[in-house]
């Protein structure tokens, strides 16, 4: 075999190498494709999986608030005719819900009992603005995320705002500016939370706050 058809068998053996290198490489694309494709479909099952997870807690944690509603409704209409402490009735039932005793916290629901842990230091997180004290949703949500160890739902955020709304009567609102939504306390609002201590005995039972608040 003369050295051209020696140099010609050696380039169909290279160029035969090149066409398998070739089909491996497009063999193992495909399996890159197929693996990037199943663990895209992993993760958004993933996803989809967490979701669910979130809005299953968000109703648990709303029936357990409506049950716990039903039972302090259901107290305070058995209570009604048990007399209440004269000073208690001039306090709102924010008020009230601080000076709620130990033992009457089991009965409040998760986001009552929130409610209760930021109006006790409301002057440490609301921000002093014209009108009185602001407290926006970003800011709930990062004390309760400091609270808890977790960010809360926007229904948690939203529940816990309605709830101070509420317990405050005249002295707090809620009020929405650039799509933000803000509580605004009344400069006296806060001055009497302020001065308002979480009471160990004696303090108002859960059936002012429930009286209070409907």
């Amino acid at each position: 075999m003369t050295s051209m058809e020696n140099l010609a068998a050696r380039i169909d053996e290279l160029e035969e190498r090149v066409d398998a290198l070739e089909a491996d490489n497009e063999q193992l694309e495909d399996t890159v494709d197929a693996q990037a494709q199943t663990i895209a479909s992993q993760r958004e099952a993933l996803t989809q999986y967490e979701t669910r997870a979130e809005d299953l807690e968000a109703k648990l944690d709303a029936a357990t608030d409506h049950r716990k509603h039903l039972q302090q409704r259901l107290y305070a209409v058995e209570s009604e005719d048990t007399p209440t402490d004269e000073p208690n009735t001039r306090r709102s039932p924010l008020q009230q819900l601080i000076r709620l005793p130990s033992k009457a916290l089991s009965k409040l629901t998760a986001n009552q009992e929130r409610a209760r842990f930021i109006a006790k230091d409301i002057s440490e997180y609301a921000t002093n603005v014209p009108a009185g004290f602001a407290l926006d949703s970003s800011t709930i949500r990062t004390v309760l995320h400091a609270k808890e160890g977790r960010t809360p739902h926007t229904q948690t955020v939203t529940r816990v705002m309605d709830f101070l709304d509420d317990l405050g009567k005249e002295g707090v609102k809620i009020v929405k500016r650039r799509g933000t939504k803000r509580v605004i306390f009344s400069e006296h609002a806060v001055s009497e939370l302020a001065e308002t201590s979480p009471a160990s005995a004696g303090g108002s039972g859960i059936t002012d706050v429930v009286m209070g608040w409907r």
